[in-house]
Parts: structure tokens; sequence; C-alpha cells
């Protein structure tokens, strides 16, 4: 018997979608700054027009001008690229606001003509053609039909997406969500990246939202709840110091120690001897 969650995890979704239709699926915020995608990377062929900045430009403007469309329409945009690849954008809402797009792509469809048109087309920017032809050859073929139909599934993970608010609606909300995540979760290893992934916002977003709210950097703040939870551990339990080090989140004894000394002025040692 599968169980279904009340609530699926936004980068199970993209996980998901990109097992049914075997697209790349990525997450862009309002700003267009890719915030989450499987599989991250980019298939091969993007990946190496990506190198020449003339190309990276071509596929840059695409991209914009699908964005805008589906800020006008407020509906899923199925296009190609400049190289003759397929993609579709679908906005995404949280409680009514747009705050981001799913993007779904980097595919040709089964027409004898289109790896020969990519082909063409990207030859002017890629001096090794064996290379582009080797990437031309990895990129995922549909027929129009299978393309079609995936974007029909896609748009229904867009509109679950929005009915779920699976993305947060204001920055206040954001610098909120990041500082309870890092209360409750202080023990685990905690990373810009992680934060960033899991909020599904940029990392100049991320960094940048919670120091205007808290005046502090995410990694400050983190270090200063460690310590804080080390100090209580010092004073009020018998645990050894390497220990505490693991429960409060320090895979290092001597880094915490080091941490330590720096923000209290005396040692793990010292500090519980004195308090």
């Amino acid at each position: 018997m599968i169980i279904i969650p009340n609530q699926i995890e936004l980068s199970t979704v993209l996980k998901e979608l990109h097992n049914i239709s075997g697209f790349r699926i990525s997450v862009f915020d309002t700003e267009f700054n890719e915030v989450a995608a499987y599989p991250k990377d980019q298939s091969p062929f993007c990946k190496l027009m990506k190198q020449n900045e003339k190309a990276k430009m071509s596929c840059h403007e695409n991209d914009m001008k699908a964005f805008k469309r589906v800020q006008e329409t407020n509906q899923v945009y199925l296009y190609q690229c400049s190289f003759g690849l397929y993609d579709a954008v679908a906005p995404l809402y949280s409680f009514g606001k747009l705050t981001g797009y799913l993007m779904m792509g980097q595919t040709l469809d089964t027409l004898n003509s289109s790896p020969s048109f990519v082909i063409s087309a990207a030859s002017p920017f890629i001096a090794d053609k064996k290379e582009l032809s080797d990437a031309v050859s990895k990129i995922h073929i549909r027929a129009k039909e299978n393309i079609v139909s995936c974007l029909s599934i896609m748009a229904i993970c867009a509109e679950y997406i929005t009915l779920t608010n699976r993305l947060n609606s204001t920055k206040q909300d954001l610098s909120h969500e990041i500082k309870r995540y890092i209360d409750q979760n202080y023990k685990s290893k905690i990373t810009i990246e992680l934060l960033y992934e899991r909020f599904f916002c940029s990392r100049a977003t991320l960094i940048n939202t919670f120091k205007r709210a808290y005046g502090v950097t995410i990694n400050e703040y983190l270090t200063k709840v460690r310590i804080n939870h080390a100090t209580g551990l010092l004073t009020m339990t018998s645990k050894s110091v390497s220990e505490i080090a693991e429960l409060c989140g320090f895979s290092d004894q001597n880094y915490f120690s080091k941490v330590f000394s720096k923000i209290k002025g005396k040692t793990p040692s010292e500090f519980r001897r004195m308090g």
C-alpha cells in the first residue's frame, strides 16, 4: 500500500515531474534567478552553449521573454529556444502573489531535422564540432504529443505548488522561516546552499533578507545559537566538551573550543570551572 503525504516537499515535486517527463525541472524566483532544479546539472548541450558569452546571452534573452509572457498571461507557455530546444514556463503563486516560475525543458521533438537544426544554429558559437555533435546527441528527444502531455502534468504541478503555498510570499516571512529553521535544527549541518535550496530563493536574496531583518549574517546567528546552547550544557550538565560540541552542531571539538573562546573569552573547560 502506497501512502501519499498531505504535503509533498517541493524538491519531491521537481524530482517526480522529472521522472515522469525526463525533462530538467527548475524553479526561478521573480528576479529570474534559478533557485532549485532536478537534476541540478543542465544538459551537456546547454552547459556547452553557456561557455560562450554570446550564446549564453541568446539563451538568457529567450528565457526572459518567456518569463515576461507568463507574467502578462498567467498561463503556461511552451516555446523553443534559439537553438531549437523546447522549454516551458508556468507561473507560481503564494497566497495570490506571483512568487516564481516553474520551468521544464531542454528537449527536442522527434523530427529528423531537429538535431541538424540545433547543430546548424549552435555551430557559430562552438569551435569544436565533435564536442558539439556529442552534446547534441545527448539531448532528450520526445514526440511532440508527449511534450504537450508533459506540459499538462507540469501545469497540474504548478497549480499544486500554488494551492499549497510552497513558496514564501514575502521577504519578512522568509527571514522568519530561516531563523525558525536554524533555531530548530542548529544541531545539524546547516550551510547557505542547504538553506537557499530549502527555501527556494537565490543566494543573494537569502543572505540579504536575513541580514536586513536581524542585523547579523546567517552564519553569525547560527554560531550564536550554537554557543548559547553550549553554555547551557556546560553549566547544567556533566557532559564532556566533545559531547557538547557534537550536540551543538560542531563536528570538530578543536574548532568548537576555538569559536567558544573567541566569543566568550574563555575555553569551554575554563567557562565550566568558573560557572
